[in-house]
């Protein structure tokens, strides 16, 4: 049995911690193309320039807003062009995905350094690539994760609640989806089994998201750091990285990605949607009471959707129940399960989720 555990070359995490990013990059060269969307060029880019002072060369690439395969050769290209050591992607999930991408394709080191704590995709060794219409194409996998993941504390607490929250939710499917996936020996992202390690890192996601979630938004909710805050930006960003790549899942994103075959406008974000799709997943697993209990009162507290209505999707035909349920067949995540997950057990598991996150809407529960 092959065991494989994967995680970026270094993680640093440090309130300010940008004004230092010139002595944690040094080690990889001295010439860097930016990409950045243009609203966090203008915002953050000099406080960048100032980190790494005149020692440095960096080339900066306004992102154009889709991490689509025309982006990705563009970003590329100019990383060519310029001769750089490295790709430094600065903003959230889309820009992320594209400087991996494009620092892959160029054949550089790749630096991360998120803006929101929304998901897990900073540590990652994959991205999510899109169409220029918005529809997702595929995932693609690298050899290595990115050389280094810098999170700025400061910078994550002052982004808007909402984008934290998410991060919650995306996180939240972490140990749900990793118990599957580890309890039948199934692989995880880089093809091979799950380790103690990576299970072990599901579990503590979990846990820290139960005992310090709500506090850290509410922390947030005040633009202001706490223990709490900085235990969550690490679940977020790192723990719920590691433990999904390294320790692979089951149906918890299973119907997020059903929705996304819709033919509908996406209003929310990724976590938002994972949020219920993860308690599908437990109603699909048949999880014990308490258990789901404990999920709905918690997504419930920090405010992430439990049903379909919060996510804009209470109109929903049954044309389009059908194509979810269809869709959720389809997917690999299911088969991680240790029987067959049917068309009417998806259909089933998303109804029920859906009452019982109204059920708990109108002060009742499994209980």
């Amino acid at each position: 049995m092959t065991q494989i555990f994967g995680a970026p070359g270094k993680y640093i995490q440090g309130y300010d911690e940008l004004k230092n990013i010139g002595r944690h990059i040094e080690f990889l060269g001295r010439k860097y193309l930016l990409l950045a969307s243009k609203n966090r060029m203008s915002d953050l880019g000099k406080t960048l320039q100032d980190g790494l002072g005149d020692a440095f060369e960096i080339t900066e690439c306004i992102f154009e807003g889709e991490s689509s395969w025309a982006e990705v050769n563009r970003v590329a290209s100019i990383a060519v062009e310029k001769g750089v050591d490295g790709v430094i992607g600065m903003g959230g999930g889309k820009v992320i995905d594209t400087a991996k991408a494009a620092g892959n394709k160029a054949g550089t080191a790749v630096i991360i350094i998120p803006t929101i704590a929304a998901s897990d995709a900073s540590t990652g060794s994959l991205a999510v690539i899109y169409n220029e219409d918005g529809s997702m194409d595929r995932e693609i996998h690298f050899a290595a994760n990115p050389e280094l993941v810098i999170v700025d504390t400061h910078v994550i607490m002052n982004a808007p609640t909402r984008f934290l929250v998410a991060g919650m939710g995306d996180a939240l499917s972490t140990y749900i989806g990793g118990k599957v996936s580890y309890a039948e020996y199934k692989n995880n992202e880089y093809g091979a089994k799950p380790t103690e390690a990576s299970m072990a890192l599901c579990k503590l996601s979990y846990d820290l998201l139960m005992r310090h979630g709500l506090a850290a938004k509410l922390a947030c909710d005040r633009k202001v750091m706490t223990k709490d805050l900085n235990k969550i930006i690490e679940v977020n960003v790192l723990l719920s990285g590691l433990g999904m790549e390294s320790n692979g899942g089951g149906s918890d994103h299973t119907w997020y990605y059903a929705f996304c075959s819709l033919d509908r406008e996406e209003n929310m974000l990724h976590g938002e949607y994972v949020s219920l799709s993860t308690i599908c997943s437990m109603v699909l697993s048949g999880e014990l009471g308490e258990d789901i209990d404990e999920v709905v009162r918690f997504c419930q507290s920090v405010g992430l959707p439990t049903t379909l209505a919060e996510l804009q999707m209470d109109d929903l035909t049954e044309k389009e129940f059908d194509q979810i349920a269809q869709s959720v067949t389809e997917q690999d995540g299911p088969k991680n399960h240790p029987f067959e997950v049917t068309k009417a057990d998806a259909m089933g598991a998303l109804k029920t989720a859906d009452a019982i996150g109204q059920l708990y809407k109108n002060g009742r529960s499994l209980l």
